[in-house]
């Protein structure tokens, strides 16, 4: 039943359209787009797997070789400085879909393939979230947050699933649970297939005239724990092959350059095979997402699609003489720590496994060639969203993260938190941008304290440096992360 009040506000709203009627009937030759109702802005959020942030050649870096990507940040924003939370895969993205803490989700380590864990089942996601305000929403990849029924993104938010609930494993001749049932697309590159999977639903979903979320996980650039049949590599490791022609063939005739040449008894060989199949890999995405761009072109849907691109977790290639991330593991020759502290796995936080590849692109929105310098956490993204959007909060619904679309839009904001906490395991880092405190609560002895400003690769620890100065700051840091420990409950 319509109010007093309601029924004002509709006479109200017919005088004005009868007004704006006669003004145009007296010359005005069109109806400015302004005075309609805006429609909600669509989402394509992707996420790679493994992505190094100094795979973007628009960072200058060695080797890398992402014109789509580099491209996109050029239309958009570059986020110089985003973090995950934690440096492998299922904390990660537990943190990114929930806004919350790995420890808060029940997820503080990849989910193995024969676990039966899964995220926690009373956190509300974002994609709930917007589906319960109208949001056709598809998850289209990698999950890895439970593969059993009550954890898959069917019951977290999403309307359609076609992918991975544990990992893809490999790169060609994937198996895609689709519809209930598992799908083989024999001979086709899981790049390729899971973009072809996106691009159909994005014409359904325009189709349907209502706004949509697709959250794209591909399984690239993770290396290759399977491989299709009738296929082996031609060396007995962990490989990214099978790739495609047009993606390996800009690396074949390269000698890349490595980050850490001279890290004792470095297997060279190995690494450089390493880094040319990797780089192929993370351009098989880069190719994918210019088709993505030229379709939302084609579609007429670019002006209204936020896209948002970024990875699980950072990524290690040589660096500190490892490879892989949170779970590194050595390139020397005997696959050991040359310094004997740690055996064949090197846990650890290093930025280059948590500092994540990120980039905005919103038109009229987020000025094109947009660099943002300020400190970005995965809590931060489903507070953006949700902003984005114009979608409220629900009341019960806790949040970590800040709100970023100030940011990302050149708004002033007089303070801005760059302090970032992140967990893995047993282990708990606090970073600012100019110190960084790891504590390993299984093993003090293995503590680390990093000055970021003139030590940014983190060489050189002085968690034992006995000068008052350093010592003061590093209790700083301790104090801090006992605060967001305390706060959060996390008890490692």
């Amino acid at each position: 039943m319509l109010t007093y009040k309601d029924l004002i506000m509709k006479r109200f709203f017919y005088l004005n359209v009868i007004a704006l009627v006669a003004v145009c009937m007296m010359g005005c030759s069109d109806f400015s787009e302004s005075n309609k109702t805006e429609k909600p802005p669509n989402i394509i959020f992707i996420v790679t797997d493994d992505q190094g942030d100094w795979t973007l050649s628009i960072h200058d870096t060695p080797n890398s070789f992402t014109p789509e990507l580099d491209k996109l940040a050029e239309e958009g924003a570059l986020l110089k400085n985003a973090f995950a939370t934690s440096a492998v895969c299922s904390p990660a993205r537990a943190s990114l879909i929930t806004g919350r803490y790995p420890s808060e989700t029940n997820i503080m380590d990849y989910i193995p393939v024969d676990s039966d864990i899964g995220m926690d089942t009373t956190l509300v996601t974002w994609p709930e979230v917007l589906q319960d305000q109208g949001y056709q929403t598809a998850l289209i990849g990698k999950w890895h947050l439970g593969k059993n029924s009550d954890y898959l993104p069917n019951q977290r938010g999403y309307n359609i699933f076609e992918g991975f609930p544990v990992g893809g494993f490999k790169s060609k001749s994937p198996d895609v649970w689709s519809e209930g049932e598992w799908k083989t697309f024999k001979e086709e590159y899981t790049p390729d297939v899971l973009t072809d999977i996106t691009l159909k639903h994005i014409q359904n979903f325009q189709q349907e005239n209502k706004p949509f979320a697709i959250s794209l996980h591909y399984w690239a650039p993770h290396a290759n724990t399977q491989f299709p049949e009738g296929f082996q590599p031609p060396y007995d490791d962990r490989s990214w092959l099978p790739l495609k022609e047009e993606d390996l063939s800009y690396w074949l005739d390269k000698d890349p350059i490595l980050p850490e040449p001279n890290f004792p008894n470095l297997d060279i060989t190995r690494v450089s095979r390493m880094t040319k199949e990797y780089h192929a890999s993370v351009h098989s995405v880069d190719r994918n997402i210019g088709r993505i761009m030229t379709a939302l072109d084609q579609l007429g849907l670019t002006e209204n699609t936020i896209v948002i691109f970024t990875s699980d977790h950072g990524y290690m290639m040589g660096h500190h003489g490892l490879w892989h991330k949170g779970n590194g593991r050595w390139l020397t020759n005997n696959e050991e720590d040359p310094e004997g502290i740690y055996g064949s796995d090197r846990p650890n936080l290093f930025d280059i496994s948590l500092k994540v590849p990120t980039i905005v692109r919103w038109p009229d929105k987020i000025n094109s060639g947009t660099v943002i310098r300020e400190t970005i956490s995965f809590l931060d993204w489903y507070p953006t969203i949700l902003s984005m959007t114009g979608v409220e909060k629900p009341e019960n619904v806790i949040l970590r993260g800040t709100n970023a679309l100030p940011l990302l839009m050149g708004e002033e904001i007089e303070e801005w938190d760059n302090d970032i906490f992140a967990q893995y395991k047993t282990l708990r880092t606090y970073r600012t941008p100019e110190w960084k405190l790891v504590r390993d609560f299984s093993d003090e002895g293995k503590d680390e304290f990093y000055n970021l400003v003139m030590d940014p690769n983190e060489q050189n620890n002085l968690i034992h440096a006995t000068d008052q100065a350093l010592q003061n700051k590093r209790d700083d840091l301790e104090k801090k992360m006992m605060d967001v420990m305390n706060t959060i409950n996390d008890t490692p």
